[in-house]
């Protein structure tokens, strides 16, 4: 594939990735999930908080390199690579837990269970993508 369409794509795939985060903030939870938290301890209601937190600048880190550094990303050196690598490694990661969690069963709207659906193929082409880039 062209480089220069390489770029475009990882550029678009910056930008989907503050879309992500952006939706995810305004996703419904779970039912129950405030008083199921209020249920643990302070240090395991703030670990579920900081570990969503966590995710989240993770997501919108890996967004900025793909915005801001495309032409490095494809070039070949090898930090390029190893940022692909963790972004392959992370997406990769998030597709085999997401379905673990068992959210499906509290998605009650067809927009929800298609939303979900989308963010697995994200996850997917993304894991594929930069996975492809780091090994090549």
């Amino acid at each position: 594939m062209d480089e220069s369409l390489w770029i475009i794509g990882l550029r678009l795939a910056g930008v989907m990735h503050f879309g992500t985060v952006a939706l995810a903030w305004f996703t419904p939870i779970p039912p129950g999930w405030e008083e199921n938290l209020a249920k643990l301890p302070r240090l395991h209601r703030r670990f579920a908080l900081a570990q969503n937190a966590s995710i989240g600048a993770v997501i919108v880190v890996f967004g900025l390199f793909s915005l801001c550094f495309a032409e490095s990303l494809i070039g070949g050196a090898p930090l390029g690579r190893a940022v692909c690598g963790a972004t392959a490694l992370f997406w990769g990661g998030r597709v085999l837990v997401l379905p673990w969690i068992g959210v499906v069963a509290v998605l009650r709207t067809p927009l929800l269970r298609a939303g979900f659906a989308l963010l697995c193929a994200e996850c997917v082409i993304y894991a594929t993508a930069y996975g492809w880039l780091a090994l090549r």
